[in-house]
């Protein structure tokens, strides 16, 4: 009996020393992978399909000791990957949960993206606005200032032509401001339309390791189940045998006590 505990006592310390050692190993190739990690984009380099915040990351606050010194580009292509694997963590959803809630969340985005274009829209509006009125107003004042004096025909025609080639010029200007502004919020559309296109193309394939996973486990629950239920069947099978052989026995009377009469 004293070997066996002994032995016990040993086989305990032994898995705690390997326990310890893997852990330490795993925790010390993280720090390795961090402190030598090569950025992979040039830093000059524009790589964001959109902005971070319309971005699909799952929350990465545990690890942020270890990352950074990872490029921010591979750090948001690693929180993407995470928060697909979350997604597909929990083999006890069913498959068509896990599609709505990544449906709700795409919606999300899109309508932050959109409200957050509306909004850039309706300021930029708003600038131009200002700055049409302030030109009108500054025109007329130089108008009525000019109409104080006097000057000749030739003046007149000099002044006229002048006002209206700022005029021209300043609608221009406000129209070429137009149209790159428009061209950088198609841009920024389509940047998000494709990124959007991709992370459900990826979460599809995805989806479809995830729904044949969730099968398999299903039926490996199943099974379980189905084994643990006929396992129980026949314990209480050999109890109904072993009762009914007790049950057939003839009863045993028992001598009335006699001690003490």
């Amino acid at each position: 009996m004293s070997l066996t505990r002994v032995t016990s006592v040993e086989r305990s310390c032994l898995q705690e020393t390997y326990g310890r050692k893997s852990l330490l190993f795993f925790v010390g190739g993280l720090i390795l992978l961090a402190a030598f990690a090569t950025p992979v984009f040039a830093a000059d380099e524009d790589t964001t399909l959109v902005d971070d915040k319309y971005s699909l990351k799952a929350d990465r606050e545990a690890l942020e000791a270890l990352r950074k010194n990872i490029p921010p580009e591979r750090q948001k292509e690693n929180d993407e990957k995470a928060f697909m694997d979350q997604m597909m963590s929990d083999l006890s959803r069913n498959p068509s949960e896990v599609r709505s809630k990544f449906s709700s969340i795409m919606n999300k985005k899109r309508e932050l993206f959109n409200k957050d274009m509306n909004k850039a829209r309706e300021q930029f509006s708003k600038v131009q606005k200002k700055e049409r009125e302030d030109f009108t107003k500054a025109q007329a004042e130089t108008r009525k200032d000019f109409a104080k004096k006097k000057s000749s025909s030739d003046e007149r025609k000099e002044f006229f032509e002048d006002i209206e080639a700022k005029r021209k010029d300043f609608y221009a200007d406000q129209k070429e401001k137009r149209d790159e502004f428009e061209a950088d919020m198609r841009d920024k559309r389509k940047n998000f339309e494709d990124y959007t296109r991709a992370k459900t193309d990826e979460f599809n394939q995805l989806h479809r390791d995830y729904t044949k996973r969730f099968e398999e486990n299903k039926k490996a629950q199943a099974d379980l189940k189905k084994q643990a239920e006929e396992k129980r069947k026949n314990m209480q099978k050999n109890l109904d045998q072993e009762y009914e052989v007790i049950r057939k026995k003839d009863p045993t009377v028992l001598e009335p006590n006699t001690i003490g009469e």
